[in-house]
């Protein structure tokens, strides 16, 4: 697994990526197409499935080990009095993601998925944080997630020996 220190070196690995096939995305796009739902429903995650098929060159696509990664963050609508919450709640939101009371909580432990939420600079809006520190935020939680995979991986090799 390639170690990205970057979003420069995550975007150069992303443009040399192997050709896909074209047959595996188009055999998700009918079977989305035949499935009981208003077309286009599942949004983006239509789009993600017929690009991974594409990728992995397989209908359906196959995921092993996901992990859902949540950024939190606040945007500075709050202060303008729109939001229905004011910007507190979002560190309050993340606290319940944290015990396991939001529904994506469950979605991840349904799924077999892990779950990380990452706060960014909740005491300030998003727009108010750099590009340096978003990105250093991403690629240390990509870091930490590597590791973890890793430690993973060493404790079901032990327990399987």
């Amino acid at each position: 697994m390639t170690d990205f220190t970057s979003y420069s070196q995550l975007r150069e690995f992303c443009l040399d990526l192997p050709p896909g096939n074209h047959a595996a995305s188009a055999l998700v796009a009918t079977r989305e197409a035949e499935l009981t739902k208003p077309p286009r429903s599942l949004g983006r995650l239509e789009d993600l499935s017929a690009w991974l098929a594409h990728w992995q060159a397989r209908s359906p696509p196959r995921l092993q080990r996901v992990e859902i990664l949540v950024f939190a963050g606040n945007h500075g609508v709050t202060g303008q009095g729109v939001s229905a919450y004011p910007a507190e709640v979002t560190a309050q939101m993340v606290a319940n993601f944290a015990a396991g009371g939001a529904a994506i909580n469950q979605l991840a432990r349904i799924s077999g998925a892990g779950l990380r939420v990452i706060p960014i600079a909740l005491d300030k809006p998003t727009a108010e944080t750099s590009v340096e520190e978003l990105t250093d935020i991403v690629v240390n939680e990509y870091k930490r997630a590597r590791e973890e995979i890793h430690e993973d991986q060493a404790r079901e090799a032990e327990a399987s020996s």
